[in-house]
């Protein structure tokens, strides 16, 4: 019997990882598999634990183990593979098959410009001093970050912004404050903000928005719109059945 597990970072906010347990959902109602469940790493129930182990409670024998993350950070190129091999230490007769991360599939890049099309739905029109910047957590391995440099190309293509560029909460530059100060150096006078987050976590609902707060007393003719984060989309339940589906084939 064939399974699926998401894997999600959790958060301290209650609820903030509800998107994760309705695509699993999703992903059960469709029968992308027998068995579909979720776990957290952190903060959060159900434990990644508690997910394999109703997995292979269920009769689960080949369980593909989806990271619900954005890029293929530290965790998830270095941690991941040894926590799954204690799993598989202990339960040798289940297979497991690690995913990648989403990345720069197509689909994000969609879901992204979606986020931004509702708060500017006039993207097709020339916006000589409007930016669009992409918030983004960041991550020790700054090599990892290139499918979002990949996502934000697209969103200019797709966009008539004048700059668009890709800013991070931690680790990597060019760091929030610095890419606003920045755009504003280069002529925005306009800038839409996405969270380039899969959660509505303790980042997307406190940190972003002081950020932006200190932003608007810095440059207070600046005008800011923020989009929502990237959160539920059922486009991500078919991401997940596509990987799947590849890795079966």
């Amino acid at each position: 019997m064939n399974g699926i597990v998401l894997i999600g970072h959790g958060s301290i906010k209650s609820a903030s990882g509800a998107a994760m347990i309705r695509l699993t959902a999703r992903l059960r109602e469709q029968g992308v598999a027998a068995v579909v469940e979720a776990g957290f790493l952190n903060y959060s129930r159900p434990t990644l634990a508690e997910a394999i182990e109703k997995c292979v409670s269920l009769g689960v024998e080949r369980l593909f183990v989806q990271p619900y993350f954005l890029i293929d950070g530290v965790y998830v190129q270095n941690d991941l593979a040894g926590e799954i091999a204690v799993y598989a230490t202990r339960w040798p007769g289940v297979r497991f098959v690690i995913g990648y991360s989403f990345g720069d599939h197509w689909l994000m890049g969609a879901i992204a410009l979606d986020r931004v099309r509702v708060v500017d739905p006039s993207l097709d029109q020339e916006k000589k001093q409007a930016a669009l910047l992409l918030m983004a957590h960041g991550t020790p391995d700054a090599a990892a970050n290139a499918p979002l440099e990949r996502i934000a190309e697209r969103l200019g293509v797709a966009s008539d912004y004048c700059q668009v560029t890709v800013s991070y909460l931690d680790c990597n530059e060019p760091t929030i404050p610095t890419a606003i100060d920045g755009l504003v150096e280069n002529g925005a006078a306009r800038i839409v903000a996405l969270p380039y987050f899969l959660h509505k976590g303790r980042h997307v609902r406190d940190d972003l928005p002081r950020l932006l707060a200190e932003a608007r007393q810095r440059h207070p003719a600046l005008e800011i719109t923020e989009a929502a984060e990237l959160g539920y989309d059922l486009r991500l339940a078919e991401l997940i059945a596509e990987r799947v589906k590849a890795e079966e084939s």
